[in-house]
This record gives structure tokens, C-alpha cells and sequence, in this order.
């Protein structure tokens, strides 16, 4: 599948026509609601570069990870438990476990933390992004396992592996590689790695991005992939020849921009041209892994960086066409712009307009950081801006409540014509470096943390006046399978989009559900790829296979996709039979015939031809068949369950389609159906159809 550009355009014009005053103001749809700081030492206190949430205990609720030291001298990262669920207190309170579940953890000076199911167990690990000192040539990053599922221990505990998880290495200088030998850990400069499953397999890989010693972009960017277990062999090359792959990257984003249901990567880079790298592994451009189209993507279309401090990229469908645009900030000097997905181009990748427009009320100061959030809950995606050096912002969308694009997108609070801020009015200012969005307390609607610099104290901003969420997530896109051969699985993809911060829809259910021949649904819990997409095998079978995609959100909404029906194998016979006791007419005898298997929800069809034209015609159906005569004829549908006058066409057919053959009929039931038409060359001025039988399988 590919986004098509035209209706990219269309829908967006469609959106802007169906919006009429461009001067409206904004609603406050919850007045007086807001966000309350919930104490100055919920998180610690240090230089917090980054903050993730995850269910590390599998208990029902978000526990936080504090990843400290960045720019400073080394500092320990810290875990915090959410007090609810199997800790048996207050949901949305937090205690500091560092102490029990990271023991031993040395200090670090960390830039990224990271929570992903490495090893497939099904409970959360964690990966810690270092940065190191020029002097010491950089840090090993590192992995730390989750003691649940596969380890047999105390799920929620963390030991580190890192000796062992860094695999294969083929592009790393033997100068950078802490024991040699072209295998296990190794010192880097990084800002942000993350997790998906970029080749496609079931299992996540690593992009691991460099800026390089004292930011002077020298540093390769580098994959590597899960071996299925948690171990990590490094592939290189993975872009193609002269793809640009040493940059001054301080953020990345893992998503399938062009819709063909591999993982794109757009990422940041602090002090020159952003970059885009287009995955070829399905609808590919080239033979490489990746492809850098960032000549086509961004250069060509005049989407240039201008300035430096581009610390932050971070994808959302702004303009609700079914695609994925992407926030940069500081973009130009310090505004921060919106680039429009407009779609793929034949051998050369999907592209992007700046929109200048979009964004209002940009305060033009060095922010470092975007997270998407719902905070007034009418189902579109606003922004909370980490501000470098002053107040932190949140921008409402204008989405939801339809004002046309021309007045922009994004309305800062306060500002133009959105109200006035909703943030406390007090902790919401120094140095945040990171804002990360939860539904902490599990009420139903989205709370903010923020990691801050300089020793100061992170924050919890609870959303105490929100309205539970009700926006169930929905598909931006599901694979439409046709009908195969047998002898292979049949993998399916599902890409969603909901309300809220992408890297959250991770923890949705997300289900394939499918039947064989009409026969009971199976569910198969599908993979998380990351990048809100998601996949799931349907086994090797044989039959009329339908499926279709069931995702929950953490809010317990539930969005269904269509269903998509298709055959695997030989197709199976037509279920119809013809069984005779036609009588002739004016075009001798009319025919009727059955096409389709009569498996629920399979097409069938009855067609009769070669009736007398235009003329009166009933047609009767049994479940069961004792001939007996009738007007000079045969007549099989005996007793009659049903007759429906019709009339057929100047060229004497009646064509009646089922496209989708409803349930009811147990196994091994007879359907019969036939004809009688009038027809003046008929013994008695009726003519007869040949019955044919149906058996339901």
C-alpha cells in the first residue's frame, strides 16, 4: 500500500471546504480544568536527560525509568514504582526502587532510557543510552533484563547483560570496542536510540544514533538486529552508498511514512539538515536496507534547515488525511515548523512541504522537546513543548473543532486564539529537557512528566479535571490480502492511530482476529513493531479465510477494522449443483446456475438466463426437495419455504448476487431453488427452470 498524493489532497481540501470561519476562537472544553505539579521530589532530581513510562511489573499500571548524568558528571538512573497494582497502595503514586531493582546499576552519564521487550518474554527490559566524556572516547551503552518470563525471577527486578546483548560488531573501530575481538559492548556519543522491528521479522531491532565527541557529527548512526533472543549483531552497511549517516543527531522517530508497512526514519540533527532514511524491505526503491532520500524528502521541496538546535523531531497525523507529518523544532533559527506528508514518489520515496503556517503562537526561544497529548480530551493531538531555558507550552489543535487550516493547526495556549494555559503556574519553568505523556493514575485521561537539567527537580503534572478518554484507536492502515497459493503463513499488518503520544500505543491489544471456512474466530495477539503498527502470522491453511483488526487502547475503547476476506489454496468447489426438472419455453429451457462455496461470508451468486424476456417470474426455495408436478413441469423445491415475484430483463436473465453469505444454516443443510417464469410456448403458458441444490458446508 502507498498513501496516493491525490487523495492526500483531496481529504486535506476536503477538511479546509467544510470549515468556514477562519476567525473562530478556540473553545475551552473543560474550563477551569487543569494540571497540578504533585510534589517536587516525585522523580529525583539531577541532569535528567530523559524519562520513560512502561508497566516494568506487568501489574496494570505505568512505572517510570529516569535515565541521569547527560552533560554533568555521572549520575545513577533511577526506577520508580507505580504504588497501585500489585504494590497494594494508591495508584499514581511513586516510590524510589533503585535501591532493590537496579542493584548494582553503576552511574552513567545518560542521555536516553529506554523500556522494550528485548528477549520476547513479555515483560519490559531496559536500555540505557550513553554519552561518555571526550576524554574517555564515550560510554557503553547498556542492557539491563527484566528478571520475569524467560529469566524465571522476580518480574520487575533488573540485572545488567550488557557483555552479553552487544553481539557481532562490523563497523565499529577496534579503538571504541571494550574488549575487542569485533564483538560486545563499545564507547559512543548518543542522544537517542530506539526499538522496532525494522526488517520485519517479529522481534526488535536497535537503531543506535551518534552525534559524535563534543557534537561535531563524525559518528556513524549504525542498526542492529535482534537475533530473535535479545542479542544484537550489528549490519552494516545498511543505507546505500553515500547515504549520510554522520550527523549531529539529538533525536530520531521509528514510523511508516509512506504506508507500505515497513518502518521510515526521519531524524534530527542539531546543527545541519535534517535526514530522512526510507525503508526498502517491502516497495523498496533500491537493493539497500535503507535508502537516504533526503534530497527528494526534504531539499527538493524547499523544507530546509535554516539555523541550528534542531534538537527534536516527532511524527503526527496533524492534518487528519491518514499519514504521518512530523514536528520539528527549532527548524528555522528558533521556530519550530510542521512538515505535511505529500505522499510517495516512484523511485525516489515519500516527500514533505514545510507548512509555515501551522504552528501559531511559537514563542521563537530554544525548546528542546514535543510530546503529542489529548489534554482536552476531544480526540485530536495537542503538543507540550519542553522549553529549554524559560516556560514550558502546551499548543492546542484546532482539529477537532474544525477551523479551517488557513488560520493554522497548532495554537499556543494562550495566545491567538487559544485559551489561556492550562499548566501549573508554578515547577513549569528552568531547564526541561524531556516531557513524557502517561496515564499515570489510570483514570482515564493523559498526565505529563518532565526530566530538567541543572540539578533541578523533575516533575509529575497530574491531570486532576480531565474527562476519561472515549476515542477508541482507528486503522490508518490494515493489509488487504488476496487470494494465495497454500504452503505459506500469511502475514498481516495493521498500522493505528489514536489519541495519544505514539510510543504509548505500544502497550495496546491489538488482536488478529480470523475464521476458517466460517468456522469459530481464532484471536492471535499481534507483535508491536513500534511506530504504532503492529503484525501477526495467520498459519498455513487451506479455505475461505476472513479476517479483520481489534485494538484496545489503555482506556479500554476498542476499534474494529473491516474485514477482508480471500481464498488460500485450491478454492473450494462450488457448492451448487445442478439437479434438472427444467421445462422449455419461447428460448427453450431457462438456466439456472449457483456460483460460490455458501461459506458465511464468501460471495455466491444465482443467476438465471435464457428466460423469456420481460416477464413475470417467481422463484421458490425449500430446504428440502419431494418433486411434484406443477404446470405441466417438475417443480423440486418441495415444500415451499419461500417464493419471491420477479421480473426478468429484456434479454430474459435475473442476475441475484449475496455478497456475503449469511450465517444461520447448520452444516449439511440443502438450499433449492428454481424458477417459474410465464411463458406463453409453455405447456400451460409457464415455463420451468432446472433446480439446483446448494450444501451448506
Amino acid at each position: 500500500m502507498r498513501f496516493s498524493t491525490i487523495l492526500t489532497i483531496a481529504s486535506a481540501a476536503a477538511l479546509v471546504l467544510s470549515n468556514t470561519d477562519a476567525t473562530a476562537q478556540l473553545a475551552d472544553l473543560q474550563p477551569g480544568r487543569n494540571f497540578t505539579s504533585t510534589g517536587s521530589a516525585q522523580f529525583g532530581g539531577g541532569r535528567t536527560e530523559n524519562i520513560d513510562v512502561g508497566d516494568c511489573d506487568n501489574d496494570g499500571d505505568l512505572d517510570v525509568i529516569v535515565g541521569n548524568g547527560g552533560d554533568g558528571t555521572s549520575q545513577a538512573n533511577r526506577i520508580y514504582i507505580n504504588m497501585g497494582g500489585l504494590q497494594g497502595g494508591t495508584i499514581g503514586t511513586f516510590a524510589d526502587q533503585t535501591g532493590v531493582r537496579f542493584a548494582g546499576v553503576p552511574n552513567d552519564r545518560t542521555r536516553d532510557i529506554e523500556f522494550a521487550d528485548m528477549d520476547n518474554d513479555g515483560d519490559l527490559d531496559i536500555y540505557v543510552g550513553n554519552r561518555g566524556s571526550t576524554a574517555e572516547g564515550g560510554q557503553p551503552s547498556r542492557f539491563y533484563i527484566n528478571q520475569g518470563g524467560l529469566q524465571a525471577g522476580i518480574i520487575g527486578n533488573y540485572q545488567e547483560d550488557t557483555n552479553n546483548r552487544w553481539g557481532t560488531l562490523t563497523s565499529v573501530p577496534l579503538s571504541k570496542q571494550v574488549f575487542g575481538g569485533n564483538s560486545g559492548p563499545w564507547r559512543d556519543f548518543t542522544c537517542d536510540c530506539d526499538f522496532a522491528d525494522l526488517d520485519d521479522d517479529g522481534d526488535l531491532d536497535l537503531f543506535h544514533s551518534s552525534y559524535g565527541p563534543g557534537f561535531n557529527g563524525t559518528e556513524a548512526s549504525r542498526i542492529f538486529l535482534n537475533d530473535g533472543a535479545g542479542f544484537f549483531n550489528e549490519i552494516s552497511p545498511w543505507i546505500n552508498a553515500g547515504g549520510d549517516i554522520t550527523t549531529f543527531t539529538l533525536d530520531m522517530d521509528i514510523m511508516d511514512f509512506d504506508g507500505d508497512f515497513d518502518l521510515d526514519i526521519v531524524m534530527s540533527s542539531r546543527d545541519n539538515q535534517a535526514r530522512v532514511y526510507m525503508n526498502n524491505t517491502r516497495e523498496g526503491i533500491s537493493g539497500s536496507f535503507f535508502q537516504d532520500i533526503t534530497q527528494h524528502a526534504l531539499l527538493n521541496q524547499g523544507a530546509t534547515l535554516s539555523g541550528t538546535n534542531n534538537y527534536e523531531c516527532e511524527p503526527v497525523d496533524a492534518d487528519g488525511d491518514g499519514d504521518f507529518d512530523v514536528w520539528m523544532k527549532n527548524y528555522n533559527g528558533n521556530t519550530d515548523r510542521l512538515l505535511r506528508n505529500n505522499g510517495f514518489t516512484p523511485g525516489q520515496g515519500f516527500f514533505f512541504s514545510q507548512v509555515n503556517g501551522w504552528i501559531k503562537g511559537d514563542p521563537n526561544v530554544d525548546e528542546n522537546e514535543l510530546d503529542f497529548i489529548d489534554y482536552d480530551g476531544d480526540g485530536d493531538l495537542d503538543a507540550f513543548a519542553a522549553n529549554f531555558s524559560g516556560t514550558n507550552w502546551l499548543y492546542q489543535s484546532s482539529l477537532a473543532q474544525g477551523l479551517p487550516f488557513s488560520s493554522g493547526i497548532y495554537h499556543r495556549t494562550g495566545t491567538g486564539l487559544a485559551p489561556a494555559p492550562e499548566l501549573p503556574t508554578t515547577s513549569n519553568g528552568g531547564t526541561t529537557l524531556d516531557g513524557e505523556v502517561g496515564d499515570m493514575d489510570n483514570d482515564g485521561d493523559p498526565d505529563l512528566l518532565l526530566g530538567n537539567d541543572g540539578g533541578q527537580q523533575n516533575r509529575y503534572f497530574q491531570n486532576v479535571g480531565g474527562v476519561p478518554d472515549t476515542h477508541a484507536p482507528t486503522f490508518i492502515g490494515v493489509t488487504v490480502q488476496g487470494d494465495k497459493p497454500g504452503g505459506t503463513d500469511t502475514l498481516i499488518h495493521a498500522t493505528i492511530d489514536d489519541n495519544t503520544a505514539f510510543y504509548l500505543t505500544a502497550y495496546y491489544d491489538v488482536d488478529l482476529v480470523y475464521t476458517v471456512n466460517a468456522g469459530p474466530p481464532t484471536s492471535v495477539d499481534m507483535f508491536s513493531m513500534a511506530g504504532q503498527m503492529f503484525r501477526a502470522t495467520i498459519p498455513d491453511t487451506t479455505g475461505v479465510i476472513a479476517y479483520h483488526i481489534e485494538a484496545t487502547d489503555r482506556a479500554s475503547n476498542t476499534g474494529v477494522s473491516g474485514t477482508t476476506i480471500f481464498t488460500q489454496g485450491t478454492p473450494p468447489a462450488s457448492a451448487w449443483t445442478d439437479i434438472g426438472f427444467g421445462l422449455a419455453g419461447v428460448s427453450g429451457v431457462p438456466a439456472l446456475t449457483g456460483t460460490g462455496t455458501m461459506v458465511v461470508g464468501t460471495p455466491n451468486s444465482v443467476n438465471l438466463t435464457n428466460a423469456a424476456p420481460s416477464a413475470v417470474a417467481v422463484v421458490f426455495v425449500s430446504l428440502s426437495s419431494t418433486p411434484a408436478p406443477f404446470k405441466g413441469g417438475t417443480l423440486a423445491p418441495v415444500p415451499v419455504l419461500l417464493d419471491i415475484t420477479l421480473g426478468t430483463s429484456g434479454a430474459g436473465a435475473i442476475p441475484i448476487s449475496v455478497p456475503s453469505w449469511p450465517g444461520g444454516l447448520p452444516p449439511g443443510t440443502n438450499v433449492y431453488v428454481q424458477y417459474a417464469i410465464v411463458d406463453a410456448a409453455g405447456p400451460v403458458g409457464v415455463s420451468l427452470s432446472n433446480a439446483i441444490k446448494g450444501l451448506q458446508p
